[in-house]
């Protein structure tokens, strides 16, 4: 896979300025609560996804945040203001890189008055907000992708704000790049929608198996898992009838969303916010274990925040144990800090150093 190996954001929620760099194949970033974590796997899921214009908004309802109207975008900008236009800019294993800036616009129409068609992205015009104050209507993707021995190429979605509906917005998409990358971002509270059609096509490749002892290794008692037509069932021990996934209990419902979503799509990158959410302490071991295993089989990168010192202590035992250790280079930990005259900062631990601050009760959740 062509890992992901460094990002810069700028001007992004409470990031005035953040570089992160030496990414792994499994990264997790430890802090306090409102340290940045969230911020981080959002800013990774805009650039991979960065000429998809509904992301902005999206983001923002994973947090609660159902916008009503374009100037509300101002959330996504740092200290609320639209001057502080967010960049993002990636490095990659092969050399690629790719750059995603969010413009406000204004517009000449966001539709029209007659038939209520979205307008093309050549009628809209970026604000210089340093001199002009006029509201904002929507965002300008602008995005762009230089490859090895290929030119930069530089193009621009957008989402606007419909006039003729005011609780709607509309996104331009353009028709002229294809993403070659997925990612997917699991939040602490994700609701679970599609674990059948992950789970369907995990069965066409034919590893289901990983999975289904991924699953008992939480719940021994699960025999078998059933995509049916009208949803996913697990068969129990001593229970004639199949069981609906979505009334197992939340820890099993969790885990078995994180592996699925991990096994699904080879070669993406996945990101787990609080992973810890939803699981008990005893399942965490297990869950690590599983993220290992299946991250590998899957040639998947991961991005995981966690805020649990049990959860660390686990994954510190995981990677000490005779079976994971040749493992400890593959997984990065770094502490997302807030410092007095740099902002926010990030400090990468080797396993040696990770280890040694578990060991020592050192506070590294800073």
């Amino acid at each position: 896979m062509n890992n992901l190996e460094k990002i810069s954001i700028k001007n992004f929620r409470g990031f005035n300025n953040l570089e992160i760099d030496g990414f792994k194949k499994i990264n997790v970033f430890l802090g306090k609560n409102n340290s940045g974590k969230s911020t981080i796997l959002e800013s990774l899921f805009l650039l991979i996804g960065m000429s998809n214009p509904i992301l902005p908004d999206n983001i923002n309802r994973m947090r609660g945040l159902n916008i009503k109207n374009a100037e509300e975008f101002k959330y996504l900008y740092h200290k609320l203001k639209f001057s502080n236009v967010p960049e993002f800019h990636a490095n990659f294993k092969d050399t690629t890189e790719r750059s995603l800036l969010l413009n406000p616009i204004h517009k000449k129409g966001t539709a029209s008055e007659s038939t209520g068609k979205a307008i093309s992205t050549d009628e809209i015009s970026t604000i210089d907000a340093s001199t002009a104050s006029p509201k904002v209507s929507g965002l300008e993707l602008e995005f762009s992708l230089k490859k090895r021995h290929s030119q930069k190429k530089t193009l621009k979605s957008s989402i606007v704000f419909n006039q003729l509906n005011q609780s709607e917005f509309i996104p331009i998409q353009n028709s002229k790049y294809k993403e070659e990358l997925h990612a997917v971002l699991i939040t602490g509270d994700s609701k679970e929608s599609n674990a059948l059609s992950r789970y369907s096509e995990i069965v066409k490749r034919k590893k289901e198996d990983i999975i289904l002892e991924a699953i008992q290794n939480i719940d021994p008692n699960i025999e078998d898992i059933h995509p049916l037509p009208d949803g996913l069932y697990f068969s129990y021990k001593g229970i004639e009838e199949l069981i609906p996934t979505n009334i197992s209990g939340d820890g099993v419902r969790r885990y078995f969303s994180i592996v699925t979503t991990i096994a699904e799509k080879p070669d993406s990158i996945i990101l787990i916010d609080e992973i810890e959410n939803g699981l008990h302490y005893s399942a965490h071991k297990l869950l690590w274990e599983s993220i290992i295993n299946i991250a590998n089989s899957f040639s998947v990168q991961l991005f995981i925040t966690s805020h649990n010192i049990e959860t660390l202590k686990f994954l510190k035992e995981v990677l000490e144990s005779d079976k994971y250790e040749s493992f400890q280079d593959d997984v990065g930990v770094y502490t997302v800090s807030h410092t007095k005259k740099a902002g926010i900062k990030t400090y990468r631990y080797s396993f040696e150093g990770f280890k040694d601050a578990i060991e020592s009760n050192i506070e590294i959740r800073q």
